[in-house]
């Protein structure tokens, strides 16, 4: 981007200033701010630098300048890198150098950015004004004479356009060009060919053109001929072939075809326009040429890393959970830099752990942990390539969300030359940023579950203890004040009434059993911890098993039963379902008028067995349905009757042998309940 330069030995020249001859110090950068170009102390903060970033070793003491510059005015600046047309044609050491430059500008707190135009000043110009810029920093070298007077610098243009926008001028002398490293472009294996092509297109265009001459057509035919081979020569092979094919097609042209023939000697003076025009449409075209296969290049780069960034959005938006999510990046990761991927992560303030990559040579090197424990720690780019940790053999990124650094990501490509590109960094700091927020989003959701699930056992906590108190109460109460009854009181009572009395006790600790019994087997269904002991056993002996339990309960409600004597056993655990049962005739007894029947029934089907306990009380009403058997909810009409927990029991522990329960009102005339569940014949 700047001129090649070795030592800078003049000061800020201003575009309404001369240039000072003396070097640029600390002294002249605090008296810029005396400058009429200068807005003021007092107006600092409007003050915003760019630099221009090249491929010169001395664009390092620029940087280093301008640093001092933005210290100076107390404001924050930019370094930018331009590349225009002809740049895929640079060495490899160039293109490193101009890498090494940025990141050493990142490294002194600018903002590095990489410009993509045709021309050099006007696209550094466009950024500075899109970014309010208010100070251009620009290097330039001595050159020839015959140079500035037929080619316009970089520093001209900038002078001429920049407007209200100030030009620092920092010089250098000029310096030998740095030794060029062939690119796969330029590799002499290739190089012969692509001339020898172009020799053989040339050739062509000299068989045409005297094809074309023996056929009567005119001069200005046969130029257009030559043009086209150099069309094709610069679309094909590049600026370098097509500038040899346009020098050649002159003389070519002049040789064969202009008077005198089979000499480069021209009669008329005309021709000579005409060589003039031949050969600067063969050298415009193959720059054009050039230029836009490298703006093809730069575009299709550019494409490729929206896309990238696109589909590794799109991928983290779908997945869910911390591993999906880190498996799923990192294999993106791994096609977008082919190579090595590890990535450390930490969950909810817990350790960095190597959560991807075990198997690599990467998470083999105990300095590669290391430095991704730093980068996590300092929010700071590390490893390979940097200055920080550089003996790591991969790049370390952080993953900084927006609450906490997550962990970090190590990319070890298999070009190590990738390290150095600008855009490439910017792409993986891009990418740790879009897995960070990604890694944050589910582990807040998880945080986000924890605390609902917090608040849902806080609340059945408190709902639990204000729904079973009363019933817990109810029967303490009675339990205590018969016995102080009968304590207190024993020798005056008759035997009929202290029989009432022991009675009542042994009904409500009865009572307060199953209450407790309930909330036992409740806890222990939410906590999964039911263990199942099926054995195949005759329904027929559990019902029985059942009513012998309930007598007291259901001596004022006569049991109907209807269990065929052929019903085939069925593989169950029987405490359970003798729990069910219990549940379920002591609800109907509960609800049902005194002395109205409860009916049981069981009924075979082909693949379960259903068992029915029907009442004559109110019914279930339309509007609670399935939700009785949802904990703590009772029938409106029978609110604080029981602890709800009966019916939710039951549903627990029928959906554990794998089958289902319901409730529904008789389809009969009488009014009443019926609940239905079903057992499988076969064990899941």
């Amino acid at each position: 981007m700047t001129d090649n330069h070795s030592h800078l030995d003049v000061s800020a020249r201003l575009p309404h200033a001369a240039c000072s001859p003396s070097p640029c110090g600390s002294e002249d950068l605090a008296n810029l701010s005396d400058h009429p170009g200068h807005k003021g102390l007092g107006d600092r903060n409007a003050e915003r630098l760019l630099v221009c970033v090249g491929p010169s070793p001395t664009t390092a003491k620029l940087l280093h300048r301008a640093k001092l510059m933005a210290a100076a005015f107390g404001c924050e600046w930019l370094a930018v890198a331009v590349s225009s047309g002809g740049e895929s044609q640079a060495s490899n050491q160039r293109r490193q150098r101009i890498a090494q430059h940025l990141q050493l500008a990142e490294r002194l707190g600018a903002e590095t950015h990489t410009l993509i135009g045709l021309n050099v000043a006007n696209t550094v110009l466009d950024y500075a004004r899109s970014r309010n810029v208010t100070r251009i920093v620009v290097g330039k070298t001595a050159q020839p004479w015959w140079r500035q007077i037929l080619f316009a610098t970089v520093v001209d243009e900038l002078l001429q356009l920049s407007g209200e926008i100030d030009i620092s001028v920092i010089r250098g002398q000029g310096e030998p060009d740095v030794n060029v490293e062939p690119t796969s472009w330029h590799r002499p294996g290739k190089l012969w060919k692509r001339f020898l092509a172009t020799a053989g297109i040339i050739a062509m265009c000299g068989l045409l053109g005297r094809l074309s001459q023996l056929l009567g057509l005119a001069e200005a035919n046969i130029v257009m001929l030559f043009l086209l081979g150099v069309v094709f020569v610069a679309t094909r092979y590049g600026r370098g072939p097509a500038i040899v094919a346009a020098v050649v097609n002159v003389l070519v042209f002049d040789f064969f075809f202009v008077p005198p023939h089979f000499s480069f000697t021209v009669n008329d003076a005309q021709y000579l326009l005409t060589f003039g025009v031949m050969l600067g449409i063969g050298l415009l075209v193959s720059t054009l040429t050039a230029r836009i296969h490298e703006q093809l290049a730069a575009t299709q780069s550019q494409e490729y890393r929206t896309a990238a960034l696109y589909r590794l959005t799109q991928q983290l938006s779908e997945v869910s959970g911390t591993e999906f999510l880190i498996r799923t990046a990192s294999q993106r990761l791994r096609e977008m830099f082919p190579g090595e991927v590890v990535l450390f992560a930490r969950e909810l303030n817990g350790p960095l752990l190597l959560r991807f990559g075990t198997g690599t040579s990467v998470a083999g090197q105990p300095i590669n942990t290391q430095a991704a424990q730093w980068v996590a720690m300092h929010n700071q780019i590390a490893g390979a390539g940097t200055d920080t940790l550089s003996n790591a053999t991969a790049l370390f990124v952080p993953l900084i969300g927006t609450r906490q650094t997550i962990g970090a990501v190590g990319i070890k490509p298999d070009d190590p030359k990738r390290l150095l590109d600008p855009d490439q960094r910017r792409l993986l700091e891009t990418c740790a940023s879009l897995i960070a927020l990604a890694i944050e989003r589910d582990l807040s959701l998880l945080e986000v579950q924890e605390s609902q699930l917090s608040i849902q056992t806080e609340q059945m906590r408190s709902s639990l203890l204000s729904s079973v108190s009363h019933d817990l109460r109810t029967p303490l109460t009675g339990i205590a004040g018969a016995a102080s009854l009968l304590a207190e009181q024993r020798e005056q009572l008759p035997a009929e009434q202290q029989h009432e009395l022991a009675v009542s006790i042994l009904d409500e600790a009865d009572r307060l059993n199953r209450l407790v019994a309930n909330l036992l087997d409740l806890t222990r269904l939410q906590a999964g911890a039911i263990p199942l002991q099926r054995e195949l056993q005759p329904i027929d002996d559990v019902i029985g098993v059942v009513l012998r339990r309930l007598e007291r309960q259901l001596r004022d409600h006569p049991v109907q039963t209807n269990v065929p004597i052929d019903l085939p056993p069925v593989p169950i655990d029987e405490i359970l379902i003798q729990q069910v049962l219990i549940n379920l005739l002591d609800n109907a007894a509960k609800f049902a008028p005194a002395g109205s029947p409860i009916e049981l029934s069981v009924t075979a089907t082909e693949s379960a067995l259903a068992v029915e306990v029907a009442d004559h009380g109110p019914g279930i009403p339309l509007s609670q349905g399935q939700r009785l058997f949802e904990k703590f909810v009772q029938a409106d009409q029978h609110k604080h009757s029981g602890s709800g927990l009966g019916l939710a029991i039951c549903k627990g522990m029928v959906e554990l042998h794998g089958g289902r329960i319901e409730a529904a009102n008789r389809s009969d005339a009488d009014s009443g309940a019926v609940f239905r569940f079903t057992l499988p014949y076969r064990d899941r």
